[in-house]
């Protein structure tokens, strides 16, 4: 029997859907699917979750690089985690990410890792997040 991991999708509207993947099956093809785009690009959340608790890796999400051009709505969650003031455009697709930025390493969450993943996000972002 094949473990399962989740990737979390959260849509402009803040609505979160948790994506079931294969280990080893998170390729930039597959990230590029499911953003419906050609091209993504990777940040990196930038505070560190110990509930997480995954060796090497760090939390990241995925955006279509090119959102804005396509006029694509902003994405309200993604705009407060870039810390920019830059608005992020289009829906956010959250995954581990290898601690190396030149690696392509990509996973989802475990069984216990998605919960905590989605409690977090419920409760320090709240205003963003529309589960029900």
């Amino acid at each position: 029997m094949k473990l399962c991991e989740s990737l979390l999708r959260v849509s402009t509207n803040g609505v979160p859907e948790q994506i079931p993947v294969t280990p080893g099956s998170v390729t930039r093809a597959l990230l590029v699917d499911l953003l419906h785009t050609d091209v993504t690009e990777r940040l990196r959340v930038s505070v560190n979750l110990p509930q997480l608790d995954a060796a090497d890796a760090v939390l990241c999400f995925f955006i279509d690089a090119r959102g804005g051009d396509r006029q694509l709505p902003s994405n309200p969650l993604g705009t407060c985690l870039y810390h920019t003031g830059c608005p992020i455009y289009g829906d956010l697709i959250f995954a581990l990410c290898a601690q190396d930025s030149d690696s392509a390493a990509v996973s989802g969450f475990d069984a216990a890792q998605y919960p905590q993943l989605l409690a977090w996000l419920q409760s320090d972002f709240a205003a963003f997040l529309h589960t029900n």
